[in-house]
């Protein structure tokens, strides 16, 4: 077998984000997400893919896990491969060993780079993406209802960041590197930068029995990580507004 093919920036996408249409459509969903009730519901033949995407075992998601971990190291972010949740416990997918949490399942003090060795990993242990903070740019977390305050302004630059949703009401934002936390952030609930070095999962990874998506995909902004003094004063400008119980 051979690697897949990287996939490419969609039309009408790239430097300048997402287009404005295509954003709104995708913060309603997500706010609609975030005020509906969690409550289950039945499966019906229609989520018979999603339901093979998101079954650990299942020869899709893997196919599907390791194509997404070869187009990360395509686009020069090292990757690693972690371990997998499956019935509601983390382990190391190709061994019934119980691990602590979503970690490495190699010990490496690198990230895998070389799109062949990712396959080559990923073909053993294709179950959780994930990259080392600091390595190709920092990761701040903030909560969804945040996010979607700061993507509702014009030319906010939230809007050119890579953005991870990973079910639990917050968000991953992808930076550039050597950031620090802004002092009028630090008092917001929810709001931090994740340590240098910890491990951050990558979509479509499994997180805690929920699958980690792009509401801003790296390939729609050309794979660049967001200002972090620019997207921090987003956040900032955000969290004072009524929306988010600050002041006028």
């Amino acid at each position: 077998m051979t690697p897949p093919e990287t996939e490419q920036p969609r039309r009408g996408y790239g430097p300048g984000g997402v287009s404005e249409a295509e954003l709104g459509r995708r913060v309603d969903a997500l706010r609609a997400a975030l005020a509906a009730p969690q409550t289950p519901r039945e499966t019906d033949a229609a989520d018979a893919a999603d339901i093979a995407v998101a079954d650990p075992g299942s020869r899709l998601r893997r196919d599907v896990v390791r194509s997404a971990a070869v187009n990360y190291a395509a686009h020069g972010w090292g990757v690693l491969p972690g371990t997998v949740w499956h019935r509601g416990r983390y382990t190391l997918g190709h061994a019934p060993t119980v691990a602590p949490g979503l970690e490495p399942v190699m010990l490496s003090a690198r990230t895998l780079r070389d799109a062949r060795e990712v396959w080559s990993w990923f073909s053993i242990a294709p179950y959780a993406v994930l990259a080392r903070v600091g390595e190709d740019f920092d990761v701040l977390t903030a909560p969804a209802t945040l996010v979607c305050t700061a993507l509702d302004v014009p030319g906010s630059a939230v809007r050119r960041c890579p953005i991870i949703l990973t079910g639990t009401g917050s968000a991953n934002l992808v930076i550039t590197r050597n950031s620090r936390l802004r002092y009028d952030l630090r008092p917001v609930p929810g709001v931090a930068l994740v340590p240098p070095r910890a491990f951050v999962a990558l979509p479509p990874t499994l997180v805690d029995g929920d699958t980690a998506e792009w509401l801003i995909a790296p390939s729609e902004v050309s794979y660049r990580p967001g200002l972090a003094g620019a997207v921090q004063a987003a956040l900032a400008a955000a969290a004072t507004s009524p929306e988010n119980g600050g002041g006028k």
